[in-house]
């Protein structure tokens, strides 16, 4: 059985990972018969936010334990993952991908990834291994590509005009626009993305078909 490798980036839409998309991702893949490994950065989240009031917390978290909610405990740090393990590695969204595993939600178009993200994903592109994204997932496509000195990789957001497009663009990448329910597909860079809840109003239904796509789609880059 073929093994993905999930990161994710804490526990929660506005600071770590969006947890339904979290969990259509970890669904999406059991149905399909992927198994997979949880991995988060073992390290402090970049803030917290009080979810039930929108607003800043005084307080510090871990990633790898605020993302252990979402992996029922079986979870293991970042810095952990080899490329070689594993067939492709996995991305949902949330704030924590602009927060936690890169420094979007600072820097914007000047963005890095961390380098713990860093050092785990860019073996899997040179590799020729799948990388999927959602939501806001795809910012660390458009990374990976800038890093490798790629041009013109294709890639879901919204309807474009967002801040994530325009950065994207910035760095000589495709913004795309697919329906919720659509997954993109850049074939010759193996990226594998979906939009999910940057639509915002979109339901759950349609989350987890969104997500539901993109491993579709994974499972036949596979073969």
């Amino acid at each position: 059985m073929k093994k993905i490798a999930v990161v994710l980036s804490g526990c929660g839409v506005n600071d770590g990972s969006e947890i339904t998309e979290a969990v259509a991702m970890l669904v999406s893949l059991s149905r399909a018969g992927l198994a997979y490994d949880c991995f988060a950065p073992n390290r402090s989240q970049s803030d917290v936010i009080d979810h039930a009031k929108g607003e800043p917390a005084e307080e510090k978290r871990n990633i790898l334990s605020e993302s252990a909610r979402i992996a029922r405990g079986k979870i293991t740090a970042l810095d952990q993952l080899k490329a070689d393990d594993y067939a492709a590695i996995a991305f949902p969204g949330g704030f924590g991908v602009a927060k936690n595993l890169t420094t979007f939600a600072k820097e914007r178009e000047n963005a890095r990834l961390h380098d713990d993200v860093k050092a785990a994903v860019l073996p899997f592109a040179k590799a020729g291994k799948p990388i999927v994204a959602v939501c806001a997932g795809p910012l660390i496509l458009g990374l990976v590509a800038r890093e490798l000195g790629i041009k013109g990789a294709e890639m879901t957001f919204g309807e474009g005009g967002d801040p994530l497009s325009k950065a994207v663009e910035s760095w000589g990448q495709c913004p795309v626009t697919r329906p919720v329910e659509q997954a993109c597909v850049d074939r010759q860079h193996r990226f594998v993305s979906a939009p999910a809840y940057m639509y915002g109003d979109a339901r759950p239904d349609q989350i987890f078909a969104s997500v539901d796509a993109a491993i579709a789609a994974l499972r036949e880059l596979l073969g």
